[in-house]
């Protein structure tokens, strides 16, 4: 049943709910009172009445709390009570189920320590009343790894539970152990009362590795990622992978772990004023050990267990000069916690795939990361404001981008029993947007069609989210606009920038929606029913330039040789060196055709490209898919990557697959690439802004096109031609050697 509404009752969790994480976090509302003194108190028991976990406070304001609890598998009853004075108290019980699902993989959780480690780690003298050996020692930093990491899952939990994806977060690896997210844990080790206390139980793992380098080496300053001098700031992450291979267990590369690593020995050198020992850094590999580090420099800051939450995130003592203020955004303990916690889980972010953009993985983190566990913030020091209220209507940018939490619902760490697992290529496609035209030209709507075969989660006209549906509640396998809706809607002589975002986390953008519609995407075939059909990446920069500035070519599959038969295509070499110079199709009688010009400044045209790689076509062996990375600072496309049905790929993108810059052609499910077309600078190295490919239906392939498709000016490439003559034999040293790769110039 849903909880009814009293002056006591939660807003994100109904009576009964079944979840998957051990740390939950709790949004609720109560009775407003005019003190700063009333709280929330929380006994978490089994359904025999024992307790399951010690009490809990945490603080209300405004009428609102928030709350962090700990659950043990089966159910779990939840005593709530709002004391607001010694007079007067509400109360709820609240039952929730808590089912670990064990077959998922967990995220792992390891220290780093040099071989000569002091274990030790940074911390103000003042922290913890001058106690700081409590916040410094190797103990500290493991329950504290520990805690923030139950933090992170809360958080993660909850945000894709507001966005509609179900209360799904990753799992931690756990051990039975003494654990140490309650204060009372840490009294039973002391008083030796681990197993009559109940401290000893299923808690998150911490893996603390050796490095086989020393604390000197970790501290050298031409390693330390905040050095701008140094020779090499991503050293520390090769130096944390040694380590995790040489650990083996779970960290070998065919295990395919996701780890979030501390650097233990990470420490801030006064006199460099440097952070040393630090590198904020993640990365995913699909294919071995994905990791996301952060050093321990701001770890001291963190709680311990869940009564230090609250504290550690309204602490607004300076933590003085014995620390490194990262980023110039730690002028508070409070801001330290938040500053370190949220960078953290931004690499691990990484470590999951995740690229840069809106939220945590744009540092979102820096001051609104406390929201989710306080129902006040503290006063801020980077932003000089005072502590506000937070309520559901609060702005928060530490949450997960919708595209991020879409990418972590299709990992299997976010998997809830409910789902159905995508294919490993479902997993990877992009939304696709095509524009279709009618046979004639007369009183023709050209239509925009947006599909993705997982769904659509939104789509978003000007960067600006305007469109109801879809959502990642309600997806759509496809939608249509008419050119003459859009024109209603926005203004045509500005770019309709458009960005798709498909149910698996893969987005499609392009910059002007209007450049579709200008060009027809067909040939028509004479005295034909046969239609070839087209699509393209184009870069950002080729709208504005002038018709004259490229080359516009074409290339079939097969061509006419000079004996006037027709041979199919055996190889493309794809040249590409720091962008995308075009490409060398080689056809089984010997002769070679271009994707770019055939000819430039009177000579058969020679392609540049230092990361070239040729691929062979074997006969009856479709082309699947192209990837193509649009340009970054450059005129030109950047790089391609193409794909065979048999699962052959070859060519040099410039960037990782997973860029938000690489962009997909592919033929429709009924369809066959046949060819391709673009565009190509007529200045410079010739590099190409326009790739496309031709595709026909399936039933026709390139076998069924008829022989006057081959006669068709407008699908051969006599681009640069002109009045130079040109024979399809090689013409000395002007040919084009694509069979050893070796050039006599390089974009390079």
């Amino acid at each position: 049943m849903t909880q009814s509404k009293t002056p006591l009752h939660l807003t994100n969790l109904v009576y009964g709910e079944t979840v998957h994480q051990r740390c939950l976090l709790l949004n609720g509302e109560c009775m407003s009172t005019s003190t700063d003194e009333a709280f929330i108190s929380i006994k978490t028991k089994g359904i025999n009445g024992s307790e399951h976990f010690p009490e809990q406070t945490w603080p209300a304001f405004g009428g609102h709390f928030k709350a962090l609890v700990i659950l043990s598998p089966g159910l779990n009853q939840l005593e709530i009570t709002h004391e607001i004075d010694p007079s007067a108290s509400f109360s709820i019980t609240i039952a929730v189920n808590y089912i670990p699902l064990l077959q998922n993989p967990p995220l792992h959780l390891v220290i780093m320590v040099a071989k000569d480690s002091p274990c030790i780690i940074d911390c103000p003298p003042h922290k913890a009343g001058g106690l700081s050996s409590a916040h410094a020692d190797l103990d500290a930093a493991i329950a504290k790894l520990r805690m923030t990491a139950y933090m992170w899952q809360a958080m993660t939990g909850e945000d894709l539970r507001l966005k509609g994806l179900g209360r799904r977060s990753f799992r931690l690896d756990e051990e039975w152990t003494a654990d140490t997210v309650s204060r009372e844990f840490l009294n039973a080790r002391m008083d030796g009362q681990l197993d009559s206390n109940g401290a000893m139980r299923s808690t998150a793992r911490i893996n603390v590795i050796h490095s086989s380098k020393s604390v000197q080496e970790i501290r050298d300053a031409n390693v330390a990622q905040q050095n701008t001098s140094a020779e090499s700031q991503d050293a520390l992450f090769d130096y944390f992978q040694e380590a995790l291979e040489d650990a083996g267990g779970p960290f070998v590369s065919h295990a395919r772990p996701i780890v979030a690593g501390l650097i233990l020995d990470s420490h801030y050198d006064a006199p460099q004023r440097m952070i040393l020992g630090h590198a904020a850094l993640g990365c995913h590999n699909a294919e071995g050990v994905s990791l996301g580090m952060f050093g321990s420099h701001l770890t001291y800051s963190w709680p311990r267990f869940l009564e230090e939450v609250t504290a550690c995130l309204t602490d607004i003592r300076h933590p003085g000069t014995t620390v490194g203020n990262d980023n110039g955004e730690c002028g508070t303990l409070w801001e330290a916690c938040t500053i370190g916690q949220g960078a953290h889980l931004h690499e691990v972010g990484h470590a999951f795939g995740l690229p840069h953009r809106l939220g945590i993985m744009e540092r979102g983190y820096a001051q609104d990361w406390p929201k989710h566990f306080l129902s006040k913030t503290a006063y801020c020091s980077q932003l000089k404001t005072v502590g506000k209220t937070v309520d559901m209507n609060t702005p928060n940018n530490a949450r997960w981008n919708l595209a991020d939490a879409l990418a972590f619902r299709v990992f299997p760490h976010f998997r809830l029993p409910s789902d159905t697992p995508l294919s490993n290529q479902n997993r990877k496609l992009r939304p696709r947007i095509e524009v279709e035209f009618a046979d004639t030209d007369e009183g023709c709507d050209p239509v925009l069609r947006l599909s993705a075969p997982v769904g659509i989660a939104r789509v978003t006209f000007n960067e600006e989210k305007m469109e109801a549906e879809p959502t990642a509640v309600h997806p759509m396998l496809a939608l249509h606009y008419t050119e003459s809706s859009l024109q209603k809607r926005f203004d045509m002589s500005a770019p309709l920038p458009l960005n798709i975002l498909g149910f698996n986390g893969q987005e499609t953008t392009i910059t002007n929606v209007w450049s579709l519609f200008s060009n027809k995407s067909f040939f028509r075939i004479p005295d034909s029913t046969i239609r070839l059909n087209k699509r393209s990446v184009q870069s950002y920069t080729l709208d504005a330039r002038p018709d004259e500035d490229t080359y516009d070519w074409v290339q079939l599959l097969q061509e006419k040789g000079s004996d006037g038969i027709l041979h199919r295509a055996t190889s493309i070499d794809l040249r590409v060196g720091i962008h995308l110079d075009g490409g060398v199709v080689k056809y089984a009688d010997g002769h070679k055709s271009h994707w770019g010009p055939m000819r430039h400044e009177g000579r058969t045209h020679r392609f540049g490209g230092h990361a070239s790689e040729k691929i062979e076509l074997p006969e009856g062996v479709e082309i699947s898919r192209l990837e193509i990375k649009k340009e970054g600072q450059r005129y030109n496309l950047e790089g391609v990557r193409m794909h065979l049905a048999n699962g052959t790929v070859r060519g040099e993108l410039n960037a990782e697959p997973e860029s938000p810059d690489v962009q997909v052609l592919e033929p429709g499910p009924n369809e066959s690439v046949v060819g391709f077309y673009g565009k190509s600078q007529r200045n410079g190295w010739t590099g190409v802004m326009e790739l496309g490919i031709i595709t026909v239906s399936k039933d026709v392939g390139l076998s069924g096109l008829p022989e006057a498709v081959y006669d068709m000016p407008e699908l051969k490439n006599t681009a640069g031609l002109g009045d130079n003559a040109y024979s399809n034999e090689s013409d000395g040293d002007d040919s084009q050697d694509d069979d050893d790769g070796t050039m006599d110039c390089d974009d390079e």
